[in-house]
């Protein structure tokens, strides 16, 4: 119960996290102010603005969704979930680095929190899997 919390708690703190991030994006603020020119046609995002979206609507709304589904459903399915978001969320990390073939500090930070993310879901569906094989022996 303590491990589906904490999983809860991260997923829903990821969401905060990329609304923010995409709304600050999408209003050009602070470091958003310019898009860098050496992206557009390499990325598939030419603006902040698709880039907001896409992070929006991608880890804002599925994170959301993730720990809500969590927080009222009480099976296993939540770590299923968080395992595929964290996966989903490693690839949209590595892949710009690989077509930039640059490693921004940002990009760094969104990679130790997607591997978090990853390894929780993978501990849980690993831990109640164990304990429903021990509990049939």
């Amino acid at each position: 119960m303590l491990l589906k919390n904490i999983l809860n708690i991260y997923n829903l703190l990821l969401s905060l996290v990329a609304f923010y991030l995409g709304v600050s994006m999408f209003l050009e603020r602070g470091v958003f102010d310019t898009f860098p020119q050496e992206w557009i046609g390499v990325l598939p995002f030419n603006n902040w603005a698709s880039l907001a979206l896409f992070g929006i609507i991608v880890f804002g709304v599925g994170n959301g969704i993730a720990s809500t589904y969590g927080f009222i459903k009480q099976d296993k399915k939540i770590f299923t979930i968080t395992f595929t978001m964290g996966a989903l969320f490693l690839l949209c990390t590595v892949l710009p680095t690989i077509l930039l073939g640059e490693w921004y500090l940002p990009t760094s930070a969104l990679f130790v929190f997607s591997l978090i993310q990853l390894l929780l879901g993978l501990f849980g569906f690993l831990t109640f899997y164990l304990i429903s094989l021990l509990k049939k022996l």
